[in-house]
């Protein structure tokens, strides 16, 4: 392992991290993995595989002033390039990113897979997904009380779900909190995130689809073709996927060989 002052930073995180075994992963076709990396994997994440980071981002990984959140990143860049790396059957530090017009990373080299991937994070989690042949968007998020719901929905919510969040009296926060994600993920499948029309799309409850599941439109037209599902990682969390396959079989990952969750 290389050693710099980001390795030697979080050097004192104890224990290693426990990975499945490399050769028992493989990505199946209309198969998606969400690989779930909590708190107690972060500082592990950090010690067992910051070796893998480029200079670029170890020297964005020292821009951090908080210890905590320099090792947030160290922990999704670097899990995210021992999954791609599993996945391709690559060196995860032969691995090298570029970012698209609209801030999503992209794979710049090997070129021309057909792995596609996306990553979001919030205070103490980060979720990773992967798929074949597909476009693909995940968001997390962790509940924030006391917000003015309404005000923030304004121009990013549809004319549809700003109803949804009028009419929901029980807990309006677990509301918005499930459209936020169910919008975000979506979005980030597109390419686009919040930059180009999002009150033109609207995310609404699937539930004849089975628990979980919502469908999207965008100006009132179903999309076809994609499975969407809510992602309940807590109590005060909560995930959403969108993945441009029809009927996907989805499968939640731990970074530990025995705990694996299917939908």
């Amino acid at each position: 392992m290389q050693h710099d002052a980001v390795t030697t930073r979080i050097a004192r995180n104890a224990g290693a991290l426990s990975l499945p075994d490399p050769g028992q992963i493989f990505l199946h076709e209309k198969a998606v993995h969400v690989w779930i990396l909590d708190e107690h994997a972060i500082g592990q994440a950090c010690s067992s595989l910051a070796y893998t980071l480029s200079q670029d981002e170890r020297q964005h990984a020292r821009a951090y002033r908080h210890e905590s959140d320099r090792n947030n990143f160290i922990a999704r860049r670097s899990m995210l390039r021992w999954l791609i790396g599993v996945y391709l059957r690559s060196k995860p530090e032969s691995l090298s990113f570029d970012v698209t017009r609209f801030g999503k990373p992209a794979l710049q080299w090997p070129r021309g897979t057909r792995l596609a991937f996306n990553v979001s994070h919030t205070d103490g989690i980060a979720v990773l997904a992967f798929a074949l042949n597909c476009r693909v968007g995940i968001d997390v998020e962790r509940r924030i009380d006391c917000i003015d719901l309404m005000s923030v929905a304004r121009g990013i919510f549809s004319p549809v779900e700003e109803s949804a969040l009028a009419m929901a009296r029980t807990d309006p926060a677990a509301t918005f909190l499930g459209i936020w994600t169910r919008k975000e993920a979506l979005l980030k499948a597109l390419g686009s995130g919040f930059l180009v029309e999002p009150t033109s799309y609207t995310t609404e409850d699937a539930s004849a689809l089975g628990e979980g599941r919502w469908h999207a439109s965008k100006k009132g037209t179903r999309m076809s073709g994609w499975t969407c599902l809510d992602l309940g990682l807590g109590p005060e969390v909560q995930g959403a996927l969108a993945v441009s396959l029809d009927d996907a079989h989805v499968t939640l990952c731990r970074c530990s060989p025995s705990v694996w969750l299917n939908d």
